[in-house]
């Protein structure tokens, strides 16, 4: 892109800044080019939907075009180096969430222990639910049978595993469960959800904790039975799927709120006035109806947006949590609950 279309973009951002000061965003506030968002995830994940989906309802708040730019590996390392040494100045974001935001800096080692020195918070705009669920092939039909199978430590329970089980929130949620229950399965490490659930259908894999993404046409048709839901209440989809906590799993209820988020965040030391303005952008995108529905197709929920300050300290609330939590179920980098 030459200079001059720069510019160009420049001004008519200013022009819809000013146009948009009943809204707070005042033309004193303003980005006058392109956004980038950085994605630690690849294109057509549930991740990579969010990062879209936000950069089609900002880009005309903000005035300015909102591209994404994937950059997956090194379980997210590459994408919030991106980010983290970029100019503090609002053009340069992150879109990830607990795994890249919690989970990697608390557990592993070439890791910065606190993640607040390189990011900041602009705003948890989604989150989504996690399903245990098991094939038709393994027979098992109930969360207890799942349980009770995995108590017997033969070594014939495997699990389907986004990746490395300690560093996704479905992962940590298998863990706590085989943990708390004194089970154990082996894990199976995959690069998405879709894989996992073609070896659970062929009756390769025996159960997975996954998002509802693209699952509920087995579901219906019964190829894979869901069996408990881990977030805190029963889904709208599965009205009849229990909670973990409404099956007496006290302790894995306890754990987490395991309804983990995806949020927009910048580099650490970004100005409050940008980050303000960002974050009052994502809440007039999350009005629509439209962005709604665009996040529910891709198996995501709509959350409340508050202001960024609150979303800060609900992540820092979490981080401490979750330090705790894996500290009490001596859960490590590298732990697959075998």
């Amino acid at each position: 892109m030459n200079a001059f279309l720069f510019r160009l973009i420049g001004r008519f951002g200013m022009l819809v800044g000013m146009l948009l000061g009943v809204s707070g965003i005042t033309g004193a506030q303003i980005l006058t080019k392109p956004v980038k968002l950085i994605v630690p995830y690849a294109a057509a994940g549930p991740g990579d939907a969010a990062a879209r989906i936000l950069a089609d309802g900002i880009s005309p708040i903000l005035g300015v075009p909102v591209v994404v730019e994937n950059r997956p590996g090194a379980t997210g390392k590459i994408a919030v180096d991106a980010v983290k040494n970029a100019e503090p100045d609002g053009y340069t974001l992150f879109v990830g969430g607990s795994p890249q935001m919690v989970l990697m800096p608390i557990l592993e080692s070439g890791a910065k222990k606190s993640p607040f020195e390189e990011l900041r918070m602009i705003s948890m705009f989604t989150d989504y639910d996690i399903v245990f669920m098991a094939g038709e092939q393994s027979g098992i039909k109930t969360m207890k049978q799942l349980v009770a199978k995995m108590q017997v430590k033969n070594n014939d329970v495997s699990f389907a595993s986004i990746g490395l089980p300690h560093l996704t929130p479905p992962g940590l949620a298998f863990l706590v469960m085989a943990k708390s229950t004194g089970g154990t399965a082996q894990a199976i490490n995959y690069k998405g959800q879709a894989p996992g659930t073609l070896d659970m259908l062929a009756g390769r894999i025996t159960f997975a904790a996954y998002s509802l993404t693209g699952m509920l046409q087995y579901f219906e048709s019964g190829k894979i039975v869901p069996l408990a839901v881990a977030s805190p209440h029963r889904l709208n989809a599965l009205p009849n799927v229990p909670t973990m906590a409404e099956l007496g799993y006290a302790e894995f209820a306890a754990a987490n709120n395991w309804q983990p988020w995806i949020a927009l965040a910048a580099p650490a030391k970004t100005a409050d006035s940008v980050v303000s303005l960002l974050n009052r952008a994502v809440a007039q995108a999350a009005q629509a109806s439209e962005f709604k529905a665009k996040l529910a197709r891709s198996g995501l929920n709509a959350r409340q947006i508050i202001p960024a300050d609150q979303g800060q300290a609900a992540w820092r609330e979490e981080f401490e949590k979750l330090s705790s939590t894996l500290k009490r179920f001596d859960i490590r980098a590298g732990d697959e609950a075998r």
